[in-house]
């Protein structure tokens, strides 16, 4: 193996169990040292490739975000409400699936990485649900502004579940597309 490989290899390892940490414990909960150990490498090499926990951190964020933006440009369906579960379904999947978009989510809503990830999600919900409710597709009273908090809050608790340990206890992942239909069917007119 290559230097180049090598150091490409040990930066997405780096990456990848730093991920696992602070999906785990939070920035401030997460050490450079244990992420070493974990990885197997010296402070050092981290050090060589990410100068600082806060750099390790935005360079967790940069490759969460880059996965969660492309499983949002990925929905397309027909209808607002559609296309809003898809995007939500998607989304969702990546936040259980990924440690590293749970993690890049968690580092932003703890404020330790700036990103405008969680306010274009949010603007997408919301115009999607302008659009359903414009259509005559949201019940009579659901207002989009209401709305879009209960699918942020549907979202993040979706997230904190798969963060979790499997102790049997709770909901599991797949169980996500049950709660989302019983949203959906609070939310659309048609449903009723």
């Amino acid at each position: 193996m290559k230097n180049s490989e090598r150091a490409a290899s040990t930066r997405a390892n780096l990456v990848l169990a730093a991920a696992r940490h602070f999906d785990q414990h939070g920035y401030d909960g997460t050490t450079l040292n244990s992420v070493c150990a974990e990885v197997n490498v010296t402070l050092g090499a981290l050090t060589f490739h990410f100068r600082c926990k806060a750099a390790l951190a935005s360079a967790v964020v940069q490759e969460g975000v880059e996965e969660l933006r492309r499983v949002s440009t990925e929905c397309s369906a027909a209808g607002a409400l559609p296309e809003l579960s898809l995007l939500v379904r998607q989304v969702v999947t990546a936040l259980q699936c990924n440690v590293l978009t749970r993690a890049a989510v968690r580092l932003i809503q703890e404020e330790h990485v700036v990103s405008d990830w969680l306010g274009v999600f949010r603007e997408e919900v919301l115009r999607l649900l302008e659009r359903a409710s414009a259509a005559g597709g949201l019940f009579a009273g659901v207002r989009p502004d209401t709305a879009v908090r209960l699918v942020m809050y549907v979202v993040e608790g979706a997230m904190a579940e798969a963060r979790r340990p499997a102790d049997g206890e709770g909901p599991t992942g797949p169980d996500f597309a049950e709660v989302w239909r019983t949203v959906l069917n609070g939310l659309a007119a048609d449903a009723r």
